[in-house]
């Protein structure tokens, strides 16, 4: 898959995520999920038999499949729960993704060794500028 395609699928189906969460009427998101991990588990296995998958090299991937699925479903029951809140649909998201990439950005050069230019180092401030402004409302 193209890189263009792939952010265009991510763009689309984080759009299709934040409507259908925000407009969701439960109460409580445990059964939503578990259709949504049911789907998401179908489509990945079929996925994997499609594409040849060795099972020893899914195997092996066990530790990192479960540490994102636990991260999922943080993402997901904290997201259910904020807009049940009552935070808007239009900060949401936003103030979410501009805080992860702030401490992307920081554990990138701590734990990584990435260089931030002077630039990037505005930017973050600008963007950090922001989630204050956004959250503010």
């Amino acid at each position: 898959m193209s890189g263009t395609l792939a952010l265009v699928t991510v763009i689309l189906s984080g759009v299709v995520y934040h409507l259908v969460q925000k407009t969701s009427g439960a109460t409580r998101p445990w059964g939503m999920l578990s259709v949504a991990y049911g789907a998401a588990f179908v489509l990945s296995a079929a996925l994997a038999v499609a594409t040849g998958a060795e099972g020893r090299g899914v195997a092996r991937q066990g530790a990192t499949g479960l540490l994102v699925g636990l991260a999922v479903f943080g993402v997901e029951a904290g997201f259910f729960f904020v807009y049940r809140s009552g935070w808007p649909l239009s900060t949401t998201s936003l103030v979410s993704s501009l805080s992860i990439a702030v401490l992307l950005a920081v554990l990138g050069v701590v734990g990584f060794g990435e260089h931030l230019s002077a630039s990037r180092v505005l930017g973050l401030a600008l963007a950090l500028a922001g989630v204050v402004l956004m959250a503010r409302g």
